[in-house]
């Protein structure tokens, strides 16, 4: 099969400049960087470099924009509210060129740009809700009668997002309608790869009119306007989701500036997964195999550990390679393409030298896939690969590949076992478990050290439950009431009502 090309629907922006202070500015480095489609490998735009004084500049406008603007000096909740449903209103009614325009940059099937685009549009609606609704609590007097205690919520002030290339749109609004409800100001930098849809995205703030001039901005770049971004005195907050490396240096340089600064990161994972005896196993292993593949394993909570349980090993393993072996792969743009290739050359290279120290090296089987697909075709596509036998402290079992490559340990016979060396990961992102006994359900929540667990089923993520891990999957919480609490700092208001 022959993936094609499909033409970038024409852009409603300038691809030279970028989004600062309610207007479109032009960067002042004059560098350009190329914007791929990772399905044929072919540039589809160049867009403008940001350098560390546009990164200034965005900063300064959020900082004026927060201290002296209207956005959290005049508006009420209920109007910031208004704002973020005319935002999704926005989102809605170009809906086709921002799943157009997705697709073709991240090179993600269609179907599932569709069920992103509705879940950005539904996240602005959900915290809009919350902006009128920032509340406190009243103290009564506890040691003296004549004191009055009550706390008050306020926004942390300027937030810098860095954000990760594999859900550009989707983890945009994930950071940025929590932080916009509760009167923050924000400076978003998307991932390199992945710009196109946060630039269409500003263009749609700037039409709307929703929000004053400087309480949304965009820079783009790499590493240096990253960087420049976490440093900079006036950022009160960073937020920042990628890999732990790049997690652990965020966090060293928030805690080095001139002032330390509130910092959350979602970082990665290497996810479990656990088949039990008595579930049924051919819809287990789609479950599997989805919660695996799904955005061509581009996850940071991709299942990609799974344990099986040994009276069931031998007859879930040919169920598990059929239901791999009947994901579609093929040009993005079709309705019936399942899975994508990967974001550029430098993981495709690394997803497919995993795969070799995974045979070479851990001594692991391959049941199926292991290799590019369609050799000799343009783009960075690999085949969905099953690895089995694979040791319990192989490299492809401890460490996060990112791409479609599943490592199926070897059998297991009780779920304490599991737990027991689950617990010890250095990751703890999310789990999940495929069973029909209630206590296996129990102990396994209970026990399980990680920030979401699935049971009977996987990757399902809701705008008001909240997401984020523990030990070096990070810390803070996206999504729900928590994310949005993130935003706010409480102050104390002690009141002596007998002066």
């Amino acid at each position: 099969m022959t993936v094609t090309a499909t033409s970038l629907p024409q852009l409603p922006f300038d691809c030279s400049q970028t989004y600062i202070n309610g207007r479109w500015v032009d960067a002042s480095s004059g560098e350009t960087r190329n914007v791929e489609n990772p399905a044929v490998g072919a540039v589809i735009a160049t867009v403008c470099e940001s350098s560390v004084k546009d990164v200034d500049a965005a900063v300064q406008a959020a900082h004026t924009a927060f201290y002296e603007g209207p956005w959290i000096n005049e508006y009420s909740g209920a109007q910031r509210r208004d704002a973020l449903l005319a935002v999704a209103t926005a989102i809605e009614q170009h809906r086709k060129k921002l799943e157009m325009i997705e697709s073709i940059n991240t090179g993600k099937p269609i179907a599932d740009v569709r069920v992103e685009v509705d879940d950005a549009i539904d996240l602005f609606r959900h915290f809009a809700g919350y902006a009128d609704k920032v509340e406190g609590r009243h103290i009564a007097a506890q040691t003296n009668a004549g004191l009055e205690g009550y706390t008050v919520k306020v926004p942390v002030g300027v937030v810098g997002f860095i954000n990760a290339f594999n859900y550009p749109l989707c983890l945009l609004a994930w950071k940025v309608a929590p932080a916009l409800a509760a009167g923050c100001t924000v400076v978003f930098k998307p991932g390199p790869q992945t710009p196109l849809t946060t630039q269409y995205f500003a263009q749609l703030v700037h039409e709307t009119g929703a929000f004053p001039e400087g309480v949304f901005n965009v820079v783009l770049g790499g590493v240096e306007v990253g960087q420049a971004l976490v440093d900079h005195d006036l950022v009160d907050k960073v937020g920042f989701t990628g890999s732990v490396k790049t997690g652990k240096h965020v966090i060293r340089s928030t805690a080095s500036t001139a002032r330390v600064r509130a910092t959350s990161v979602e970082l990665g994972g290497k996810s479990p997964g656990v088949v039990m005896p008595g579930v049924d196993l051919e819809r287990t292993a789609q479950l599997v195999v989805g919660g695996c593949m799904s955005n061509a394993g581009m996850n940071c909570n991709a299942l990609t550990r799974l344990w099986v349980h040994r009276s069931v090993y031998d007859e879930f393993m040919p169920l598990l390679k059929a239901a791999a072996e009947a994901l579609v792969l093929g040009t993005p743009q079709d309705e019936g393409t399942q899975m994508g290739p990967l974001i550029d050359r430098a993981q495709y290279e690394r997803v497919l030298e995993y795969i070799r120290i995974g045979r070479e090296e851990d001594g692991a089987q391959l049941l199926t896939g292991g290799g590019a697909w369609a050799l000799g075709q343009p783009g960075y596509w690999v085949q969905p690969t099953i690895l089995s036998g694979v040791g319990r402290a192989a490299r492809v079992a401890t460490e996060e590949i990112f791409g479609p490559v599943l490592s199926v340990l070897e059998p297991f016979d009780s779920l304490d076992e599991v737990i027991d060396v689950e617990r010890r990961s250095e990751f703890g992102l999310a789990a999940g478990i495929f069973t029909r006994s209630h206590s296996d359900v129990a102990r396994f929540t209970r026990r399980m050290r990680c920030g979401t667990i699935w049971v009977n089923g996987y990757n399902a993520l809701y705008s008001y439950l909240p997401f984020g891990g523990f030990r070096n999957s990070g810390f803070g919480r996206e999504l729900g009431y928590e994310s949005f609490d993130g935003y706010l700092a409480t102050k104390a208001i002690i009141d002596d009502v007998t002066f």
